[in-house]
């Protein structure tokens, strides 16, 4: 089923209204509460790219999934309670792809990602308000632009649906358990990176996994040369911001150039070091392998299947 991010760029007033309107949540986040503007970029994620890969409907049920979610995983701070919330949401997000196409869930698991980098002692119910009120801007911004639903698939067959399951709950724990052996604090970047390899098509998610590694390679390398060329911060604040615009505006296009202006809008805006931007190549690096080495994993367990089926 087409879409309009099926190879097509979007405007550059909407990638610019994106952007912007990103941008005031955030701070208005950051305003509100200590580390509201990370439940800010969770929730705005959530809601716009949510509203974008499913209809209202779909959105609003996968919506309150996650901010039941969010709302135990601030209440009791448990590790087990935040792999139980993913488990349940990888598991609606292969049932949603297969009863009507929908991709909310898998946004919907990033902002969940995005929200648990708040340090559980500091989690309060502000941040939940914070992540629906975003959320809430998200959805209606989509709406406004004319995006919402806009990249609706076709339901998946149920090995699709099996096969989507599986390559999230094998390669998050995979991820995650990298990210607790690397110890460091921006590991948490291998599951973020991960996650949203699954809104390619299945059979294209390995080519698309390997150009956004490239991606994020050259956008690191990028970023690091602007950081050391003597640009003030705020020069680098406004390039960062122009980074995102352009990764916005090309985001229905190759993957490559998305994931390069993106990164270089993260590590600018973030302030990177040389330490940063090595470990987020050495991040996606992980994650391209991770991704092939799942693609061709399940792949070969299907024809293993299929051929003992039909002898």
């Amino acid at each position: 089923m087409p879409t309009k991010f099926d190879g097509r760029l979007l405007s550059w007033s909407t990638a610019l209204a994106i952007c912007t309107t990103a941008v005031l949540v955030i701070l208005l986040g950051g305003q509100v509460v200590a580390f509201g503007g990370i439940a800010a970029v969770g929730g705005y994620s959530a809601g716009f790219l949510g509203s974008v890969f499913s209809s209202l409907v779909s959105n609003a049920r996968t919506f309150a999934m996650v901010l039941v979610s969010i709302l135990l995983c601030t209440l009791f701070p448990l590790q087990w309670i935040a792999f139980l919330c993913g488990f349940v949401l990888i598991s609606w997000a292969a049932f949603e792809g297969y009863k009507n196409g929908g991709f909310a869930t898998v946004p919907a698991l990033n902002g969940l990602l995005l929200y648990l980098l708040i340090p559980p002692d500091e989690r309060i119910a502000v941040h939940v308000l914070v992540f629906l009120a975003a959320a809430t801007v998200g959805s209606l911004l989509s709406a406004w632009l004319n995006l919402a639903g806009s990249a609706i698939r076709s339901p998946m067959t149920f090995k699709e649906a099996i096969s989507v399951w599986l390559f999230l709950i094998v390669g998050m724990s995979l991820t995650s358990f990298l990210a607790h052996v690397i110890g460091n604090q921006k590991s948490y970047w291998l599951s973020l990176l991960f996650v949203f390899r699954v809104l390619a098509p299945l059979q294209k998610v390995p080519d698309a996994a390997l150009r956004f590694g490239v991606g994020v390679a050259l956008g690191s390398l990028a970023a690091l040369c602007l950081e050391f060329s003597g640009l003030s911060h705020q020069g680098l604040l406004n390039l960062g911001f122009a980074s995102a615009v352009i990764g916005v505006h090309r985001i229905g296009g190759n993957t490559l150039w998305t994931a390069m202006f993106f990164t270089i809008a993260t590590l600018l805006v973030t302030a990177p070091t040389l330490e940063f931007a090595v470990f987020r190549i050495e991040a996606a690096a992980m994650v391209v392998f991770v991704v092939g080495g799942l693609s061709f994993l399940i792949s070969w367990c299907w024809e293993l299947i299929e051929s003992r089926s039909e002898n």
